[in-house]
């Protein structure tokens, strides 16, 4: 159970079943052959017989069988089941990225990529890519797309109340009528059929689900410490909450503003999240600015608070040395240039210096927006504004000449040399690019790689705490030393690097 490529053992996942263990929702759905319905292991319904039941290890695969989602547990709020190329053989690594290429909004959107441009991607022939994902996945390309598609919009029907068209549109399909016969075709039921009463038209709330353990309060607070006046608002505890909590544990509310571009066209909103700890999963609230954009964000947020991580997998590395941090996870970004930029204003300076540099930075030349939330004001700036912005504007915030070109480098870099700092393939290309701009060194390339790349082996070996944490600061060469030491924390090393810095030596 421990990916969508391994062989499932029944007995195991029934097991899963009847204890209905949130540590593998995702990993498998359990199809119930009298019912035509598949469920998340999580699912509060009455345990079917053993007799009646086949597992799968993705939703796509199950109803490329012929069964349809169920109305209560939603399948599609189940986190992605998602492992790391290095634990996987040549084939295996190509499906799991082209199962997260065709997971992307990108492939969602109303213009999306075709197969074959997905293929060209991986750097592989449409028939290689075609054939790969049939032997991992039992479904073609397109059936898996597909099924993403009906699945987000199924989210959309449930839990918002915006028009049918709009969802078809939203959830990559070129008109209402064809949405309606694949809903059908696939699901046997009607698009109204899913629908809730009492959902006001302006109400945008989702859920997103992930796997414990996760340390809700350690996210919090690491957000918290380096929440950027105007542009983020972090409050931890249940007065947060107001009048609409998500219950009596929850650990308060991020909100922050959030620029999200389709195509040449840019969106700029806010996003609202809390935790429900107790059900393991996200509240998100969006702006209606941000609708067009609607899967994107929903993305963004898995990428940001680390939903999809797999805690058995990364347990099974790091709980001998870090039994006390279980559920810590890897805080991911918001916007890869934005995260680039804030790491090379915190070098060498503390968290609350750098955030100041990063209040100063959005204040100036940030774009402004009104919100409900009189503390966040300004955007963001654009790569292409601190591409024109000129040295003395810089030098006033107090950024340093070097940083300054740093900055500039990475803008120019973003915008005109095809430098992308979103979660894909080519990591380690980016990084070598991060490494060729100036003021860009092993650091902060690692830096950017574990947060906005969403690369959970990056591993900074000249950080400074890391190597203290580690005890071989005052040795010789220090980060061989600790580089050294980390090869057992592999391919996790993005998460022992966390825990280091927040939770103490190993």
């Amino acid at each position: 159970m421990a990916s969508p490529q391994t062989p499932l053992d029944p007995a195991a996942c029934y097991q899963a079943v009847l204890s209905r263990d949130a540590r593998f929702d995702g990993h498998f759905f359990t199809a119930v052959k009298t019912t035509g319905i598949y469920c998340r292991p999580v699912c509060k319904v009455r345990s079917p017989l053993a007799k009646n039941c086949l597992f799968f290890a993705s939703a796509a695969r199950a109803e490329g069988a012929g069964f349809r989602p169920c109305l209560r547990c939603r399948p599609e709020l189940a986190p992605a089941a998602l492992t790391h190329w290095s634990t996987q053989d040549a084939s295996q690594i190509l499906a799991m990225q082209a199962m997260q290429l065709l997971d992307s909004a990108e492939a969602l959107a109303d213009a999306p990529l075709r197969i074959a441009d997905l293929a060209a991607r991986l750097g592989v022939s449409e028939r290689h890519m075609h054939r790969i994902l049939t032997q991992h996945l039992g479904v073609t390309p397109s059936q898996y797309r597909q099924t993403r598609r009906l699945l987000l919009a199924k989210q959309l029907l449930c839990d918002t109340a915006l028009p049918i068209a709009r969802i078809a549109l939203l959830s990559g399909f070129a008109s209402q009528r064809r949405f309606n016969t694949a809903f059908a075709s696939h699901y046997r039921l009607t698009p109204s059929a899913c629908r809730r009463e009492g959902q006001a038209a302006s109400d945008v709330r989702l859920k997103l689900a992930y796997r414990p353990p996760y340390d809700e309060a350690a996210m919090m607070k690491f957000l918290a410490q380096r929440a950027v006046p105007g542009l983020e608002l972090c409050t931890i505890g249940e007065d947060s909450a107001g009048d609409d909590s998500t219950g009596e544990d929850s650990t308060g509310e991020f909100v922050r503003i959030v620029r999200m571009s389709a195509g040449k066209r840019s969106h700029l909103g806010w996003v609202r999240l809390q935790f429900e700890a107790a059900a393991h999963r996200v509240h998100v609230q969006l702006s209606d600015s941000l609708l067009p954009v609607l899967p994107a964000v929903l993305q963004q947020v898995r990428w940001a608070l680390d939903l999809d991580a797999d805690p058995l997998a990364i347990e099974a590395v790091l709980a001998r040395d870090f039994a006390h941090c279980a559920g810590w996870r890897v805080p991911g970004a918001w916007d890869g240039f934005e995260l680039a930029v804030r790491a090379v204003l915190g070098q060498q300076v503390t968290v609350a210096a750098a955030r100041t540099l990063t209040r100063r930075l959005v204040q100036t030349l940030g774009e402004p927006l009104v919100t409900p939330w009189p503390q966040l004001t300004h955007a963001f700036p654009t790569p292409t504004a601190l591409l024109q912005a000129s040295a003395d504007e810089l030098g006033q915030l107090g950024i340093v000449r070097q940083r300054q070109k740093a900055i500039q480098a990475l803008a120019q870099a973003v915008l005109h040399g095809g430098l992308d700092l979103k979660p894909g393939p080519q990591v380690q290309a980016t990084v070598l690019a991060l490494m060729g701009l100036p003021g860009i060194g092993e650091w902060t390339a690692q830096y950017i790689a574990m947060r906005a790349l969403r690369w959970p082996d990056a591993f900074p070996a000249g950080d400074i705490v890391v190597q203290q944490r580690l005890g071989v600061r005052d040795g010789p060469q220090p980060a061989r030393a600790a580089t050294a030491l980390a090869s057992a924390w592999q391919p996790w090393r993005s998460y022992a690097v966390i825990r280091l810095w927040h939770g103490g030596s190993p």
